[in-house]
């Protein structure tokens, strides 16, 4: 199950990265940027193109990543189980980050549900019942 929950986990993060790629290019533009400009801070406005790309860059490597971890608990190796700790943890991060430059999305890219799935695979992962399945000692 956790396999299952870490590989949707990733999907979510795959298409956060696509998301944030698109909104990379459309506010690179100067009608964007004019836009942005009337909503938000001038320097947010005109930097919104390369923050947005470095958040889709960093929600891609997550995103493969995720994918990685997967097989490693599918294998039951406990490298796999703290990883997947300290990448909840960056996931939930990034997605406060997603969520603070645009605060109202609810589409399945959203950043809400990485800090949903990633909490539940952090908090899974750190149980008693799945350390002894990866063979950790107390």
């Amino acid at each position: 199950m956790l396999t299952i929950v870490q590989i949707f986990s990733g999907l979510q993060l795959l298409g956060g990265a696509l998301w944030a790629f698109a909104v990379a290019a459309i506010a690179s533009t100067s009608e964007a940027q004019e836009l942005l400009a009337e909503a938000i801070s001038p320097w947010m406005a005109q930097n919104a193109g390369t923050l947005f790309l470095i958040l889709g860059i960093a929600l891609l490597v997550l995103a493969m990543w995720s994918f990685l971890l997967a097989r490693g608990y599918f294998k039951g190796l406990d490298p796999a189980r703290r990883k997947g700790r300290r990448m909840a943890v960056y996931a939930i991060v990034l997605a406060v980050i997603g969520i603070i430059l645009v605060p109202n999305r609810t589409d399945p890219g959203s950043p809400w549900w990485t800090i949903i799935l990633n909490a539940a695979i952090y908090f899974y992962l750190g149980s008693e019942k799945v350390k002894s399945h990866f063979g950790c000692r107390k």
